[in-house]
């Protein structure tokens, strides 16, 4: 299951990659039931942000970016989002922790699409301040454990940012994340940076027969460590 998850996530990571500069079409375009739909909606601690964002692509994943045109229209919690042209998105910036709330996207049929998300917090453990690279790491985190369609994701990186290691779990039950000893040990000795991602990924409560992919996520605030 943990593979499989790997895999998919990294699917999921290489499509936002591979669409950020592919030509974009207006929503009209194309058949309205082939739109597949990306929901997220994203705290960031570190800036004490919260972003809603929506993507639209034609038919999966690694389709064409799509522009809404009216009447279509994406709304979170009432308000519309805007579009952000130099990635292909639509957005809304809200101060703070807004931990759920609802998408409402309208077709340019006039069928109207509503999902609605929470975000779960995480934290890491105080006094956490350094790893060691010659055994595997178990890092103990504080929050609610995971459950089904829940994950963690913790990047990590030493002074050199090309040493960056990915480590992943979506264990149901878990508060841990295991960082594997042949992982740690490409990471150069001395300072590094954590970067921790929850991610809630419900299935949609409503979508086209294209489908979609709906996320809460939790980031909380970097954390600086020793890499040892």
């Amino acid at each position: 299951m943990r593979i499989q998850a790997l895999a998919v996530f990294a699917t999921l990571i290489m499509g936002l990659t591979l669409t950020t500069s592919c030509e974009r079409e207006p929503s009209d375009a194309v058949d309205q039931d082939k739109i597949f739909t990306e929901y997220e909606l994203y705290y960031n601690a570190n800036e004490d942000k919260t972003y809603a964002r929506a993507t639209f692509k034609f038919s999966n994943a690694l389709g064409t970016k799509l522009e809404l045109v009216d009447p279509d229209a994406i709304l979170f919690d009432g308000d519309v989002l805007t579009w952000k042209p130099a990635l292909a998105f639509y957005e809304k910036e809200i101060a703070g922790l807004q931990s759920n709330g609802t998408f409402t996207w309208t077709d340019n049929d006039g069928n109207t699409f509503t999902n609605s998300i929470e975000i779960i917090s995480i934290a890491y453990p105080d006094n956490l301040d350094t790893i060691g690279r010659d055994a595997a790491y178990d890092l103990l985190l504080n929050g609610e454990p995971l459950s089904e369609n829940q994950s963690f994701t913790l990047t990590a990186n030493g002074e050199n940012e090309g040493d960056a290691q990915v480590f992943f779990t979506d264990d149901i039950g878990a508060t841990n994340i295991i960082l594997e000893k042949n992982l740690l040990e490409q990471i150069g000795a001395g300072p590094g940076t954590l970067f921790l991602d929850r991610r809630n990924t419900p299935a949609l409560s409503e979508q086209t027969s294209a489908g979609g992919i709906l996320t809460g996520r939790y980031r909380p605030e970097n954390a600086e460590v020793i890499f040892q």
